[in-house]
């Protein structure tokens, strides 16, 4: 089933294109990887997938997002309910200066969805989800600053799963990690698409083979505009590309 469908986009920053006719259906509850050299619009993209964008004053968009069928461009859609079905982890881990308690908290009390004992489950879920729980069950009063860079960005996860989202967006974000806590999040990835819909923008090459149902090549044309060049799944990509720029890419012979 088709939970996010892009058709015919295309973005401009003031008067420069950074995405040109952009089509592409995103699957339920499994994993798209955007790959494509720096540059090349894949987390411009994303971004259009929550209207992370839309912050950015001189940014315009062209064409249509699908979520659910619904079109999030519409003038009456709700973009903080988008955002709360849509959630996002950046790059590098983004802790909040509170307590590890109050990060998880944060965006059920900004909803107004639960209080007291309710919160207090949803905060422990949200921590067992991502792996945090014992590890943090006894110090949920700590500051989030304090933990290392992989809990921190383990935090971020589940700060966005205490929302209860139907996607997430992640932006490389296993960049700043060693190759233990990029394991530990891989790993989530996996076990999250049982519930959730989940697409990662990433430079490694290893890490969309691994854990990836579908890929999808960004490259930018002669004008730097941003351009899907192939979508598939991603065991066809990494084997049979149908563009040859594809494995060159792939294989690193040029991005």
């Amino acid at each position: 089933m088709i939970k996010i469908r892009a058709e015919h986009v295309d973005a401009y920053y003031g008067a420069k294109q950074v995405l040109a006719d952009i089509s592409l259906d995103i699957k339920e509850r499994q994993i798209t990887a955007l790959i494509g050299p720096s540059g090349c619009g894949k987390s411009t993209f994303m971004r259009c997938l929550n209207r992370m964008n839309d912050s950015v004053r001189i940014f315009s968009l062209r064409g249509d997002v699908y979520l659910d069928g619904d079109p999030i461009y519409a003038d009456t859609y709700d973009v903080v309910q988008l955002r709360q079905r849509v959630g996002m982890v950046f790059q590098r881990p983004n802790p909040f200066p509170q307590t590890v308690y109050d990060n998880v908290a944060f965006g059920p009390r900004v909803v107004a969805r639960e209080r007291g004992a309710d919160l207090d489950s949803i905060v422990e879920e949200s921590l067992r989800r991502v792996g945090l729980w014992q590890e943090l069950r006894d110090k949920l009063t700590q500051d989030a600053l304090s933990l290392s860079l992989g809990q921190q960005q383990r935090l971020c996860l589940a700060r966005v799963l205490s929302t209860r989202p139907e996607v997430i967006l992640m932006d490389e974000p296993a960049s700043a990690l060693d190759p233990i806590e990029t394991l530990r999040i891989e790993d989530l990835m996996r076990e999250l698409i049982e519930l959730y819909t989940i697409v990662i923008v990433t430079h490694n090459m290893q890490q969309a083979a691994r854990v990836s149902d579908w890929t999808a090549f960004f490259l930018t044309d002669d004008g730097l505009t941003g351009k899907l060049v192939e979508y598939g799944e991603t065991g066809q990509i990494f084997t049979q590309p149908d563009d040859k720029r594809t494995i060159d890419y792939i294989t690193g012979r040029f991005g």
